[in-house]
């Protein structure tokens, strides 16, 4: 049996699913053995499940070219973790205050029991997590509350929430493909938690990961998460934007990479060949989007009842939206705020893995927890008999029973006729001895 473990941590986005494996030999100290993707289209809207079959049938394949990798096989693949966010994703404010006796510590499970109570006038089906934000103890800010004595606690708890619908879908799709989920992970907690320094954390810092059809957005203080919201706009919105100048979604996507700059606003491009398209025209259109979504970006601030002036660290950015050319300086040119791009600690940008910080930080979060399940396993092998015994019959053998007396045969014409001659003979000696 094997010392290490295996994680398989998987990414259903809206563009692509990707899927990484990784070995772990102790809490926290996790290696990168693979990681394969497939691309998908309209079978993932806002990073909510729209066409089970069709995710299912990609997942398949992803699962499929994984477990097949040399560095893999022959394990199968038994249980997944999940990345999860999308639409809908957000978190709820709750403030709860109690009086305590000065006399008795605060204990782990009275901090329980006021999860509980913060969740308690929702939804249970639409929670995710509860997550404490605050707390002040007799009107002093303190980080962890548990062992201190005082009179009154005021604690602030932010509820993750989303549509049920979300995990339900996903659920059903590796339902049919018969692998265990073992848990769903919280994509930007994770991705922040890796990705921002503890100084970004503490000083007051706003994540941002733009994606194919959503943005999200955590704000961070105090080394807590204040806010968290999903945005239902993304880099797609500036191709189909470009799909209105008569070109199809493929042709937009690439002159969108090629040639969109979100700061190039009445700017022609030269020498560009953009498929008929006026350049004039594709510069507005990207410029336009790009900002139309930094704006809501920035905006989220006052959502989260937060200035610039609070969040001294600014902006962290990751997400493959944020690819397009100059799409950080125009998010600080609106905020006026730092912007930094957000990498996952150790991998150089440009390399493969750079492609999918936020599925690595989910991995470093799984690897983490005291409790890691080990989602591969190698297939039993055929038990073959020794070489040197005796090979055993593969089939019953029959059974052998005692012959039966065979019937004899039917006597010939001439033989029954001889015997009646001879019959007859022996008949007439015995009636003349008779006589005598």
């Amino acid at each position: 049996m094997e010392d290490k473990k295996y994680i398989v941590a998987l990414e259903i986005g809206s563009s692509h699913i990707a899927g990484v494996v990784a070995s772990v030999t102790a809490p926290g100290n996790a290696t990168i053995v693979c990681y394969h993707e497939v691309p998908i289209l309209d079978c993932v809207r806002y990073g909510s499940i729209v066409n089970v079959d069709e995710v299912c049938s990609k997942t398949n394949d992803l699962l499929y070219r994984i477990k097949n990798d040399s560095r893999v096989a022959p394990r199968q693949i038994d249980s997944v973790y999940l990345a999860f966010g999308g639409r809908s994703l957000h978190t709820e404010k709750i403030e709860i205050d109690r009086d305590l006796n000065e006399d008795v510590p605060i204990s782990r499970e009275f901090i329980e029991l006021l999860k509980k109570e913060a969740s308690a006038g929702l939804d249970s089906k639409n929670i995710v997590a509860v997550l404490p934000r605050e707390y002040e103890l007799d009107g002093s800010t303190v980080a962890n509350p548990i062992g201190s004595i005082g009179q009154h606690l005021h604690a602030v708890m932010n509820v993750v929430l989303c549509r049920p619908q979300m995990r339900r879908n996903l659920q059903m799709v590796f339902d049919r493909m018969k692998i265990r989920i073992n848990d769903f992970i919280i994509t930007p907690i994770a991705a922040a938690q890796s990705m921002l320094t503890s100084e970004e954390r503490r000083l007051g810092s706003v994540y941002v990961d733009h994606g194919a059809e959503t943005t999200t957005v955590a704000v961070y203080k105090n080394n807590s998460l204040l806010y968290l919201n999903v945005l239902p706009m993304g880099s797609r919105n500036i191709t189909r934007d470009l799909c209105s100048l008569n070109l199809l979604e493929e042709q937009a996507d690439k002159i969108k990479r090629s040639y969109g700059d979100a700061m190039s606003v009445g700017v022609d491009l030269p020498n560009a060949d953009i498929s008929g398209a006026s350049a004039l025209d594709v510069s507005n259109y990207v410029s336009a989007r790009a900002g139309e979504i930094m704006e809501n970006v920035f905006n989220q601030l006052q959502f989260a009842q937060m200035t610039p002036g609070d969040l001294a660290a600014g902006f962290v950015t990751t997400g493959r939206g944020m690819h397009l050319k100059r799409m950080a300086d125009l998010l600080n040119n609106i905020s006026d705020m730092k912007v930094r791009t957000g990498l996952y600690p150790g991998v150089d940008e440009g390399k493969e893995l750079s492609k999918i910080p936020q599925l690595l930080s989910v991995v470093e979060w799984i690897s983490n927890q005291p409790q890691t399940a080990n989602c591969m396993s190698i297939p039993a092998m055929p038990e073959y008999p020794d070489a040197n015994e005796p090979a055993q019959p593969t089939h019953k053998p029959q059974e052998i029973h005692d012959e039966q007396p065979k019937k004899p045969k039917k006597p010939s014409f001439i033989s029954r006729f001889i015997k009646q001659m001879s019959d007859g003979v022996e008949k007439t000696f015995e009636d003349a001895e008779d006589e005598q």
